[in-house]
């Protein structure tokens, strides 16, 4: 009961620094769950701010739903519109896709498959459709796996 009687006459600022503590807690952890109730005990210093003579179990149950909404809420739309689980389409690390777009010189091409040179290194490359082209000729590559790019004539 006695925190129910420090909840009584409590001010936004504890509601705050609770909120602050678990927002440390949360980027030391990481674990992307104590924000919500974090974010929750923010909310309810604003809700102190504009009513002051909420009591303190008053506090205490609204915390408890707050934190209980931010949670599945916050759960749902990072699930909606997080990162993907790490399915992004992102060039970091991945030098190959990074090539994509890029013009590469020709050194031998044979039946559809051959070799090309982009800045210095060379690529195993493929055309999409058969072609072939001359050494030395201009290609644009349009796809690119780790071991190999696929190109296409400069248009």
């Amino acid at each position: 009961m006695e925190i129910i009687q420090f909840l009584e006459g409590v001010s936004p600022w504890w509601w705050v620094i609770l909120a602050f503590a678990l927002g440390s807690i949360e980027m030391a952890t990481m674990s992307f769950f104590l924000i919500w109730p974090g974010l929750a005990a923010l909310a309810m210093a604003g809700l102190l701010v504009i009513s002051p003579n909420m009591s303190g179990p008053a506090q205490i149950a609204t915390y408890a739903v707050m934190s209980i909404v931010f949670t599945f809420a916050g759960r749902f739309l990072v699930a909606k519109y997080g990162d993907g689980g790490g399915t992004a389409d992102t060039t970091l690390n991945n030098r190959s896709s990074l090539l994509i777009g890029r013009s590469a010189k020709v050194l031998e091409f044979d039946a559809g498959d051959g070799a090309v040179e982009i800045e210095g290194t060379r690529w195993q490359a493929r055309w999409a459709d058969g072609q072939t082209a001359k050494a030395g000729a201009s290609v644009r590559v349009t796809k690119a796996d780790p071991m190999m790019v696929y190109v296409e004539n400069v248009k």
